[in-house]
């Protein structure tokens, strides 16, 4: 037959040791609804980034293009120009 003390001693045994399960219990829920928060944000921040960085392809691409039509108006100037000049030192330049 177990003292009364005996039987004190692990009925706090037991109490405190029903506390800690539920404790972490309940730490694991937090856990688990804390990674799910982190890993939903880093979701939409990906899809944002994603969508920022298309958004600048886009850009860099249109600035290309124009880049690209610029050089070859500038490439008709030079060649216009250097026409004009051959034409004006062999006298053959009518500037009509």
């Amino acid at each position: 037959i177990m003292s009364m003390e005996l039987i004190a001693i692990i009925s706090v045994g037991a109490t405190l040791a029903g506390l800690i399960l539920n404790g972490q219990r309940h730490h694991r829920k937090e856990i688990t609804t804390l990674r799910d928060e982190t890993r939903s944000e880093f979701q939409a921040q990906r899809e944002e980034t994603k969508a920022e960085f298309k958004a600048q392809r886009e850009v860099i691409t249109s600035l290309l293009e124009r880049m690209a039509h610029l050089e070859e108006l500038l490439e008709g100037l030079r060649e216009a120009i250097t026409d004009r000049r051959v034409a004006e030192e062999t006298g053959k330049y009518d500037p009509r």
